[in-house]
């Protein structure tokens, strides 16, 4: 499968590019500095993912999407500055979705958040008080966006709303429509949920709600 991903060289997305290119896919990769694409089997292309043309240009022979995209800080500190554009995510999805329908690539999973959209009622209080009070409220605000933009399209899509995420390197995670069961998931279970999806084309038109 060759696969087309935004966000490679974020954390969740660094590692869905490695574990699939591992599992024998082409990975195409648009990054904003093309210095830090590490992974060699991976395509690398210098750019921006709002960038119409060149997204058009990069779906060509493509057959699915990641969307690994997350509104940056300075730091993992809740109240640290954002240094990425306030709609980053949402303005690159709405640039894609219509380059993906110029290309006929139908398939796409976006990685969103658990606690975004209509999920925000399963939280627990104090976090959501502390997303609500924190600069981490601007990235919910710009995944609600994307996601609404993601349903609305004709695209056979799939969100994936993980739970706090975790550096282990355990791959496992369970997968469920609706309230968690479970307080996090590693980036690595979140990343083969995302490949396991494509592989078996399962969750399509649907909004899955990931933990461990």
């Amino acid at each position: 499968m060759n696969i087309l991903i935004l966000g490679a060289t974020g954390r969740t997305g660094m590692i869905f590019a490695r574990i699939a290119t591992e599992n024998n896919h082409q990975v195409t990769a648009i990054v904003r500095d093309k210095n830090r694409g590490k992974l060699p089997k991976v395509n690398y292309i210098d750019g921006s993912p709002t960038d119409g043309q060149l997204l058009e240009d990069s779906l060509k022979g493509i057959d699915a999407v990641v969307v690994s995209l997350n509104i940056n800080r300075t730091s993992d500190n809740p109240f640290a500055k954002v240094i990425s554009p306030l709609t980053l995510i949402s303005d690159s999805v709405k640039v894609l979705i219509h380059a993906m329908e110029k290309n006929n690539v139908k398939r796409i999973i976006t990685i969103s958040a658990s606690g975004v959209g209509d999920s925000w009622k399963n939280m627990p209080l104090i976090a959501r008080l502390l997303i609500r009070n924190s600069n981490i409220m601007r990235a919910y605000e710009d995944h609600d966006r994307q996601e609404q933009l993601v349903r609305k399209s004709g695209l056979d899509w799939t969100i994936a709303r993980p739970v706090m995420l975790s550096n282990k390197e355990a791959d496992s995670y369970k997968a469920t429509l609706g309230k968690p069961s479970g307080g996090n998931i590693s980036r690595t279970g979140v990343a083969k949920f995302a490949l396991d999806s494509l592989e078996s084309g399962k969750h399509i038109m649907e909004v899955v709600t990931l933990f461990s």
